[in-house]
């Protein structure tokens, strides 16, 4: 079955409430797509998959002149959610294009690579401050959804933490970078060799208490 995490977050939206195509769009744009990013065509798209799978129904409904379709969970849409979020998650996986770029460095310039995690780091933060205006919503008690507050507070946190931390080694690790009169034949330095102990020493660490 052809169904992927966009899918399943569409069909979660609709398990709230029944949405239009549009106002299934939005919320993506103002929340989802802060964890989950996905283009406005591959939306529909995956709007029109829900029906066909039999997940959803869709009916036309008046607006002003025009027509707009909105969008319905069924019962085995409600039980392909409920299966999708007791089945494992795929692992994690980063799509940071910066890293392929640091990988590939010694064949551009000290410049370059710089900039990229600059811009990298950027980006990340604009991410931050946008999880921020939905945070400041809630607290104004303008928040959608305020019965799902705790949920959406909870993932607000895990994705500003981490991309806190991503922001924050881009910039250091640029500004180290700058310093480097090239990206090429620095080999297993003392940098390298102290990075790459930390690493084995980080995959034997035990974690410690969640906190509160």
């Amino acid at each position: 079955m052809n169904a992927s995490a966009t899918t399943y977050a569409l069909l979660g939206l609709l398990a709230l409430r029944p949405h239009t195509g549009y106002e299934l769009t939005q919320q993506v744009r103002t929340s989802v797509r802060l964890v989950w990013p996905s283009s406005e065509s591959n939306l529909y798209r995956e709007q029109h998959r829900l029906v066909r799978l039999g997940w959803a129904r869709v009916e036309a409904e008046p607006a002003g002149r025009r027509t707009r379709k909105r969008y319905t969970i069924t019962e085995p849409g409600r039980r392909a959610l409920a299966d999708w979020l007791a089945s494992p998650p795929a692992p994690p996986t980063l799509d940071v294009e910066a890293f392929v770029r640091l990988w590939l460095a010694d064949q551009g310039s000290v410049r370059d690579l710089a900039a990229a995690l600059t811009a990298t780091a950027v980006s990340a933060r604009s991410t931050i401050a946008a999880a921020a205006e939905l945070a400041d919503r809630y607290l104004a008690g303008q928040g959608a959804f305020e019965s799902r507050a705790h949920l959406n507070a909870l993932a607000g946190e895990l994705l500003v933490d981490t991309l806190g931390a991503l922001a924050d080694r881009c910039e250091r690790a640029a500004a180290e970078i700058e310093q480097w009169p090239t990206t090429r034949d620095r080999g297993l330095d003392e940098q390298a060799r102290a990075r790459l102990s930390r690493i084995v020493a980080k995959a034997g660490e035990t974690p410690g208490p969640a906190p509160p």
